[in-house]
């Protein structure tokens, strides 16, 4: 794995998480706006970023590859859920501040981080196993991740003795049917049958999940902006629980899928999925629904900071 590589994308980051700081400061952008974006993050570039990956691909998916992607990103979400109660806990988080380290647990930066970083080291051919670990977090985030910071809204508006929102099932089920879930089920379907899409339309789709990436760095250092400098680096747990999740749990998933895992590519983009530092979709939806983000925000922000050093690590045990 090509360090330089990393170096670089980590420098993009840094310069486009820049910009958002800057404007914040500067008075350009503010929370109000902040989250206007957020929500355009969420509900249509994010799924356009997903879907143009399958329309861009050459070729049909195989059913029996794309099953052996999905299967292993499915397990290794699924101890990432459990892990995502356990460490908490063990490190006494308080519970209303437990769903930021849920999100930063289980949700990694894949749309900016992990397409082009295994771009880069392991070859466009890694892409499509990129593309099955974008799909089943989509598929995730919009059920069990925003499950889960809709509790956190519920419980602050329950603390704040503030009328809380009946969860019917009808709404329940209304909530599962939004432009996340149904971009992961089309573009599943596009991976598998390969239709043809007109240009237009893929044009469109390109242009709005290209934006993705600009507008969530810029979110994000707006609300680096709006964090005091110290009190982005002086929580302690917050450095024992990256140290957990950035490195301990990475590899003991990675010496566990090479068990199970006979595909290098496939095993080989896996490490740098599990290894990936806090994503920016819970960051955007938690500012949608006006949590306090700032546990998101620096978990994100120093999880970026040490990925350059501990995704190599991690993929030395490969």
């Amino acid at each position: 794995m090509s360090a330089f590589s990393l170096f670089l994308e980590m420098l993009v980051i840094f310069i486009l998480i820049s910009a958002g700081y800057i404007f914040y400061r500067r008075g350009v952008l503010d929370d109000r706006v902040a989250k206007g974006i957020s929500f355009l993050v969420v509900n249509l570039c994010n799924p356009a970023l997903l879907l143009n990956a399958a329309i861009n691909n050459q070729g049909r998916l195989s059913p029996s590859v794309f099953l052996t992607a999905f299967a292993a990103a499915a397990a290794v979400y699924a101890i990432l859920i459990a892990c995502a109660y356990l460490i908490p806990f063990l490190l006494g988080i308080p519970r209303s501040r437990r769903y930021s380290f849920k999100m930063l647990t289980i949700f990694g930066n894949i749309g900016f981080i992990g397409f082009p970083v295994c771009s880069a080291v392991l070859g466009e051919k890694s892409l499509v196993y990129v593309t099955v670990n974008c799909l089943v977090f989509n598929l995730l985030f919009y059920t069990y991740g925003i499950a889960t910071l809709e509790g956190a809204k519920t419980a602050d508006n329950a603390n704040a003795a503030l009328p809380a929102r009946k969860n019917s099932l009808g709404t329940t089920l209304r909530s599962l049917l939004n432009a996340g879930t149904v971009s992961a089920v089309v573009t599943i379907l596009v991976y598998l049958l390969d239709p043809p899409v007109p240009t237009v339309i893929a044009q469109v789709i390109s242009y709005l999940g290209n934006a993705t990436i600009f507008l969530s760095m810029v979110v994000l250092g707006c609300s680096v902006a709006s964090i005091p400098f110290r009190q982005l680096l002086g929580d302690r747990r917050m450095y024992v629980f990256l140290g957990l999740r950035m490195l301990v749990l990475p590899i003991l998933l990675v010496l566990l899928l090479k068990r199970f895992l006979s595909d290098p590519l496939l095993l080989g983009t896996m490490a740098v999925m599990v290894s990936l530092p806090g994503g920016n979709l819970p960051l955007m939806y938690s500012r949608e629904c006006g949590l306090d983000d700032r546990d998101l925000s620096r978990g994100i922000i120093l999880s970026t900071v040490i990925c350059i050093i501990t995704i190599p690590v991690v993929c030395l045990f490969l």
